[in-house]
C-alpha cells in the first residue's frame, strides 16, 4: 500500500474521531484522482469497530467522510467470552 494514503488515513481518522489503534487499520480500498483520494476501510479503538469512507484532496483536507461504529466493544468482548469459555 501507498504510504502516502496510509498518512493521510491516519492523520484524518485522528482529526475525525481522536485516537485509534493504527496496528488496527485496515485499508480495504481506494482509489486516486487528480485532486483527492478516496478511502475505504476499517479500525478498532477503545469503543469498539469503526468502519469508514473518506474522500481527502491531495493536501490533506476533508471533502466527505462517514466514519460508523459497526461492532461496540461490550459485544467484541461478550462474543470472545463465549467463544474461548468453551
Amino acid at each position: 500500500m501507498d504510504e502516502e494514503i496510509k498518512s493521510i488515513t491516519i492523520s484524518t481518522l485522528k482529526k475525525l474521531i481522536g485516537d485509534f489503534d493504527i496496528n488496527t487499520l485496515e485499508i480495504k480500498f481506494y482509489q486516486s484522482f487528480k485532486d483527492r483520494y478516496d478511502i475505504y476501510g476499517k479500525f478498532q479503538n477503545k469503543d469498539g469497530v469503526y468502519e469508514f469512507a473518506i474522500s481527502v484532496d491531495k493536501k490533506g483536507n476533508i471533502k466527505r467522510d462517514h466514519v460508523n461504529l459497526i461492532t461496540p466493544r461490550k459485544v467484541i468482548d461478550e462474543i470472545d467470552k463465549k467463544v474461548h469459555s468453551e
